[in-house]
C-alpha cells in the first residue's frame, strides 16, 4: 500500500555505544525489537536495519505499531523491502505490503495483531528477505494484556535474537522465560537519555495529520456489496473506516464508507482507490473517522 513514511536516519540522531556494540552479522533471520512506546523503540530498529542492509543482499522491516505507525497508515502494519545495500533513505524503491488491523490500539484486537504479523513475516521471507527486523507495539503492560501479546507474538514469529529497551523492570514479565530459551538470544538495552516522551494529545494529533494527508485527494468509490466479498458486514456504518484487500489478504488502500444505497446494495466510500478491478474483498475495522479532519469519531 503506498504512502510510506521515510526510514531515513537523521544525522542528528545519537547512535548510542551500547547500540553499537550490537554486531549485525550475528542477527540473522527475524530480529524483535520491544519496549515501552517512547523509550527509542522505533530509532533503534531503523538503526539495526540501516546496519543490516550492509550485511544482507535484502533486509525487512516489519512495522507492528497499528497506532504511531512510522511506515504505513494507523490501524495497519507495514512491511518494507530493502533494494540495495547502500540505501540510506528507506523506503525508496522497494516493495511493500501493508495489513490492516482496523484499530489503532491492539488492545481487543490482538487476535489480527499476531496473525497480521505473521503473514507479513511470511511475505517477506518468500520475497528473499534474509534478515527482517520487526519494531513492535509498545503495548508491554501485563494488566492490558502487552505481555500475552509479546509472548505469543514472539513463540509465532519466532526470532533468532530480541533486542530491548527498558528503563526499569517493565519487561521482566515477559523477558524472564526468554533469557533462558535456547531458541532466542536476547540483548538488553537501556532507554537512551535522548529518548523523548510524548502525551497523548501529541499521539492524537500525528494519527489526524498521517490520516489527513492521505485522504486529503480522496474520491469517491461505489463498492457492489452484494457482489463483493465483505469481512466484518455487521459493523458497516457510516464513518467507518474499511481496507481494500488483494487476493492474499494484504490492504490495497484504505477507505471510510459514506453513503449505503440499499435498493442497488451499493457501498460509497471515502478512498484514494479509482477502480475495484484488483480487489479480492473488504475488510470493516472498529475504528470510525471523519476523512476530512482525520479525527475518531
Amino acid at each position: 500500500m503506498p504512502n510510506l513514511h521515510n526510514l531515513a536516519l537523521d544525522n542528528h540522531i545519537h547512535i548510542p555505544p551500547e547500540w553499537q556494540r550490537l554486531d549485525p552479522a550475528s542477527l540473522k533471520g527475524t530480529v524483535m525489537v520491544i519496549g515501552r512506546s517512547d523509550t527509542g523503540k522505533t530509532t533503534l530498529a531503523r538503526y539495526l536495519f540501516h546496519q543490516l542492509c550492509r550485511h544482507y543482499g535484502k533486509v525487512g522491516f516489519l512495522d507492528c505499531d497499528v497506532g504511531q505507525s512510522t511506515l504505513g497508515l494507523p490501524t495497519t502494519m507495514t512491511l518494507a523491502l530493502s533494494t540495495t545495500a547502500e540505501e540510506s533513505s528507506f523506503p525508496s524503491r522497494g516493495e511493500a505490503f501493508s495489513y490492516f488491523v482496523g484499530s489503532t490500539s491492539p488492545r481487543g484486537h490482538m487476535l489480527p495483531t499476531v496473525v497480521g504479523a505473521y503473514k507479513l513475516q511470511v511475505k517477506a521471507q518468500k520475497m528473499g528477505a534474509e534478515t527482517l527486523v520487526v519494531d513492535t507495539t509498545g503495548l508491554v503492560d501485563r494488566a492490558a494484556g502487552g505481555g500475552a501479546l509479546k509472548h505469543w507474538k514472539i513463540e509465532l514469529l519466532q526470532p533468532s535474537a530480541l533486542v530491548s529497551l527498558a528503563r526499569g523492570p517493565e519487561l521482566e514479565h515477559i523477558l524472564w522465560p526468554w533469557r533462558r530459551d535456547r531458541r532466542v538470544r536476547v540483548h538488553e538495552l537501556r532507554v537512551p537519555k535522548h529518548a523523548r516522551e510524548r502525551d497523548r494529545e501529541t499521539r492524537i494529533r500525528y494519527r489526524e495529520k498521517r490520516f489527513r494527508n492521505y485522504f486529503g485527494k480522496a474520491g469517491t468509490l461505489k463498492v457492489p456489496i452484494r457482489s463483493t466479498v465483505v469481512f466484518g458486514i455487521e459493523g458497516m456504518s457510516r464513518g467507518r473506516i474499511l481496507a481494500f484487500q488483494d487476493e492474499e489478504g494484504f490492504a490495497l488502500a484504505l477507505g471510510v464508507a459514506q453513503e449505503y444505497e440499499r435498493n442497488s446494495q451499493t457501498l460509497t466510500v471515502c478512498t484514494p482507490l479509482t477502480s475495484m478491478e484488483k480487489v479480492s474483498s473488504i475488510r470493516f475495522g472498529a475504528l470510525r473517522l471523519d476523512p476530512a479532519t482525520g479525527q475518531e469519531l
